[in-house]
């Protein structure tokens, strides 16, 4: 529920992603990612690729982090996910105990399938969620709406050759970069633990096992 009105959250991944060392313990969980796009937005309204400063991932975990009830909020895990700390060819991938704080954030270029077979400049930050394909020929699954069109969507990878470009998913499926100032589609991603209870009829969160 989202200030009150149910919304669609697939699961994407149970436990931690392809078993990779580049995760924290909290990341062994439950992975949802919202079914349609929120909205769309800017990535850093500064124009740099730094997804740890940027006003994307202060917005997921602020304003967009309200929309949930208090208990809902409480629930989701507090995790780090692996992100480039820096910009452009200078930044460097943390992971583990070193990635990114957050409860909500924006996948990443890994976790949807781009590997460095789609680009040299893809950040290794992160592995495939079990949700999605490899590679760029198979699209489907990463296809996003906003209002019933498909449309462009961020990811939290710079596009490491420069310092103000992002990888984002095309409308169909495929991957591409643009500038961090743009405004692209917001899809968030979020992990309950995996005993986390909703009742099935009214979406009501009912606790943690």
């Amino acid at each position: 529920m989202e200030n009150g009105t149910a919304v669609g959250y697939p699961v994407v991944n149970q436990g931690i992603p392809s078993g990779s060392s580049l995760y924290d313990c909290p990341c062994d969980g439950t992975w949802l990612l919202r079914k349609y796009i929120y909205e769309e937005r800017q990535w850093h309204s500064s124009n740099v690729n730094d997804y740890a400063n940027s006003t994307i991932h202060s917005y997921l975990n602020s304003t967009f982090l309200t929309r949930f009830d208090s208990d809902i909020q409480d629930a989701i895990k507090q995790v780090k996910t692996p992100y480039v700390n820096g910009t452009g060819s200078s930044g460097s991938v943390a992971s583990s105990a070193n990635g990114l704080s957050a409860k909500i954030f924006l996948l990443s270029g890994y976790e949807v399938g781009f590997l460095t077979s789609v680009s040299k400049y893809v950040p290794v930050a992160g592995a495939k969620l079990d949700f999605f394909e490899s590679g760029i020929t198979n699209k489907t699954t990463r296809i996003a709406y906003l209002n019933g069109t498909a449309i462009n969507w961020w990811l939290r990878s710079p596009y490491t050759e420069y310092t103000n470009y992002v990888w984002f998913v095309y409308t169909n499926g495929g991957s591409n970069y643009r500038y961090c100032s743009d405004s692209y589609g917001v899809r968030p991603a979020l992990v309950l633990p995996s005993t986390a209870v909703f009742d099935k009829d009214t979406l009501v969160f009912k606790g943690v096992k």
